[in-house]
């Protein structure tokens, strides 16, 4: 079905088209990791060091979102009208646009998702529709401090002063998704200050990735070689063979709740 008629169906019936579509089998095997924190917690400055140690290809759901408000298509002036009237962009339509992204990078050695997922919702589409993160980076700093790194961003980019103001309110209320977020994901969460240092936090960061790195180096042999895509397991639905960087059997559980 055309793209011109997304703006009148509703959300369920989209996401089922939406799912149609995408073959994700030949990034699957990829590691992905979310880098997920509050507005002024670091995401990006997180995301990029930990680009630098692994190589992976880092993807902006963000910028994305707005490259595509600028298109003349029906997705785009959907998106735009979306950012116009200041709502909430449907979380479908985020996950399609990370899931385009990365098929266009086939040849990335794994993927860094920048400040995703925003709330439990999407981050049950991605996970059923992609594959489960590898690791959650969960980015710890005060309201206080994010707020105030946020008003200077938005002051840098010349913001109404009523958007600037609203900072400490946008932060108290995404610390809330965000939280429900790290829960969801249990033991694959690991916790960065990332307020501190930021020679200690690469050196931090280099250390808690060192067992995906070396999971997928083993995944690279033909011992360890995760099955070809047309026998590939349905996502969410994993046994997690042995020699594959799959999350745990519980994970998977809560991914269907």
């Amino acid at each position: 079905m055309s793209l011109v008629f997304i703006q009148f169906l509703p959300t369920s019936l989209y996401r089922w088209l939406e799912e149609m579509v995408y073959d994700m089998s030949p990034i699957r095997h990829l590691p992905v990791i979310f880098v997920n924190g509050v507005p002024g917690a670091g995401n990006h400055t997180v995301a990029q060091t930990i680009s630098s140690i692994t190589g992976y290809t880092m993807i902006r759901p963000g910028e994305l979102v707005a490259a595509e408000a600028l298109k003349d298509t029906a997705r785009g002036r959907l998106i735009a009208d979306k950012l116009q009237a200041r709502d909430d962009i449907p979380e479908q339509l985020t996950v399609d646009l990370i899931k385009e992204a990365m098929l266009t990078h086939q040849n990335a050695t794994g993927f860094i998702l920048v400040g995703f997922p925003k709330n439990p919702r999407m981050s049950n589409m991605f996970n059923k529709q992609v594959k489960w993160p590898e690791k959650v980076v969960a980015l710890e700093v005060s309201n206080e401090v994010a707020a105030t790194r946020l008003q200077n961003k938005l002051s840098e980019l010349g913001r109404p002063e009523s958007e600037i103001n609203a900072a400490r309110q946008i932060v108290r209320e995404a610390a809330h998704k965000v939280k429900n977020v790290h829960k969801r994901f249990g033991s694959h969460v690991v916790r960065v200050d990332s307020a501190g240092n930021p020679k200690a936090l690469a050196s931090h960061l280099k250390e808690i990735l060192s067992d995906t790195m070396e999971c997928q180096e083993r995944s690279k042999s033909p011992v360890h070689r995760p099955p070809l895509a047309l026998s590939a397991p349905v996502v969410g639905r994993d046994p997690n063979p042995p020699g594959t960087c799959e999350p745990p059997a519980d994970s998977v559980k809560m991914a269907d709740e």
